[in-house]
């Protein structure tokens, strides 16, 4: 029986159980990648100004973009592939349903991760804006391992999703104390 055929027969508790297993991983894994990052090389010291703050963060967000990319790909080879290829001829439309997901939720996660790096830009300066990279590194990986683990068993995906979910709600939580705070104090 396939992996995919197994998930479905899995109670709730079991695939509860299973994806709990994922975040802990994902929680040893941001651990350790934090740890490590500590040791690249990122000067960020000429970043004095929110303008070139927000330029870099800018062109770092670039590259987490060319996962929607390679999202779209994913759908492009399926339908290209099959006789998907005509969506208006029907009944071939559950074949790109599985890249179509991915996609999706690379274009959800990205405006996500976009908006919140870019507020993180404007409270950050020059010695803390190394963290850019280091989300967007995160968010390329995460978005790498969903889209592998979705595609395996739909229950494989909870560890590529929470390494980016994670990381960018992290931020969302700064930014949204960083805002009220400006305001309060």
């Amino acid at each position: 029986m396939s992996d995919k055929n197994q998930s479905a027969k899995k109670s709730l508790e079991e695939n509860k159980s299973r994806a709990n297993k994922q975040f802990v991983v994902t929680a040893v894994f941001l651990a350790v990648f934090y740890a490590l990052s500590k040791s690249l090389p990122l000067d960020t010291s000429q970043l004095t100004s929110p303008t070139d703050r927000l330029i870099y963060t800018i062109r770092w967000l670039f590259l987490s973009s060319t996962t929607i990319m390679f999202a779209m790909f994913g759908v492009l080879n399926v339908r290209g592939n099959t006789d998907a290829i005509d969506p208006l001829n029907g009944g071939s439309e559950n074949l790109v349903e599985l890249p179509n997901r991915i996609l999706r939720n690379t274009i959800e996660q990205f405006i996500l991760h976009s908006f919140a790096v870019l507020t993180l830009s404007t409270f950050m300066d020059e010695n803390s804006m190394r963290i850019i990279p280091l989300l967007v590194i995160l968010f390329i990986i995460g978005r790498l391992f969903y889209a592998i683990g979705f595609s395996t068993a739909p229950m494989n995906r909870a560890f590529g999703f929470s390494i980016t979910f994670i990381p960018t709600f992290a931020t969302y939580a700064y930014c949204a104390y960083s805002v009220v705070s400006s305001f309060v104090f």
